[in-house]
């Protein structure tokens, strides 16, 4: 649709624009359940945690398992999905205040809640660690919020963003062709900074930074310069994989929940394709090494990504 001065919009023209203008009432997405939320939003809580990432390192199963305890209530997306990145503070979709509590349970859960003091909700959205301006927004909103991290491999992560990112045709070269683009982006951008975009959403924009991704440190030295160490807990993808319940047990004691046995630990989110190539994985460990390195200073913790 094309309006120029001398042409008088139909009512069809005025419909679309109004739809433009209003998304949240577009038909095509309407739902009963949405707009009740949505009015209800001025009654509804915020988040007691937050799980912000790292993407293709198991948050979309840690919240899986985590909203399986009696006590912690899911946030609700807009297709009622109990698992979903919401992207509330990147303002990929809404600013609105009312927006994201409309996807938390109500203030009146709370006194339905057969242990009210134990009533715990939370969301998780896998690229909020990378974007620059998200830790000051969440902060401004919820300066007491417990944050939840968990890390991957480096390698691992990289390669397996790459394959889902090739699925979704954001690369048609090869993972190493790839990796080398990154690389020479990356450092004619420390020859030449004036290259470097001065856009906020580029950090987090994954199909382009699946290297940079993966250098934790650089992301979680913004993440401690605001909020306190306490209120971060980091763990590990593979304790999640292969010490599950001690792992949600730390999870637990953290979010101050009660101990729950999670029946339902099953992979999430696992994608399937051939291992990465020997001579790669090798460059790779010599890319991250100092960056690991750096990583474990920070956070006084003992990542073995050296293989």
């Amino acid at each position: 649709m094309i309006l120029n001065s001398n042409t008088k919009p139909t009512q069809r023209d005025r419909l679309k624009l109004f739809v433009v203008k209003n998304p949240r009432i577009n038909p095509y997405r309407f739902s009963f359940e949405n707009l009740y939320r949505q009015f209800t939003g001025k009654f509804r809580v915020l988040p007691n945690f937050i799980i912000i990432g790292a993407g293709r390192a198991g948050t979309t199963a840690l919240y899986s398992y985590l909203i399986q305890h009696p006590d912690i209530f899911p946030a609700y997306t807009e297709k009622n999905d109990p698992v979903g990145d919401l992207h509330f503070f990147e303002h990929m979709i809404s600013n609105n205040v009312d927006w994201y509590k409309s996807h938390f349970p109500t203030c009146f859960t709370r006194s339905c809640h057969e242990r009210k003091n134990s009533f715990i909700t939370g969301e998780f959205t896998s690229t909020y660690m990378y974007h620059p301006d998200v830790p000051k927004r969440i902060f401004n909103l919820l300066p007491k919020i417990k944050l939840i991290v968990i890390l991957r491999n480096p390698i691992d992560k990289a390669y397996s963003t790459y394959q889902q990112q090739f699925q979704f045709e954001e690369y048609t070269t090869s993972f190493e062709d790839t990796i080398d683009a990154e690389l020479r982006r990356m450092n004619l951008c420390k020859d030449v900074p004036s290259l470097n975009s001065a856009n906020p959403d580029f950090e987090n924009y994954v199909a382009h930074n699946i290297i940079r991704h993966g250098i934790y440190a650089d992301y979680l030295e913004t993440w401690l310069e605001i909020f306190d160490r306490k209120q971060i807990l980091i763990l590990n993808s593979e304790d999640l994989k292969n010490s599950t319940k001690e792992t949600l047990h730390s999870t637990f004691d953290f979010l101050n929940a009660s101990e729950h046995y999670i029946g339902n630990t099953s992979q999430v989110n696992v994608g399937k394709y051939p291992p990465i190539d020997k001579i790669t994985r090798k460059k790779l460990i010599e890319f991250f090494k100092p960056h690991n390195q750096r990583l474990n200073k920070l956070l006084d913790t003992k990542f073995d990504w050296d293989r």
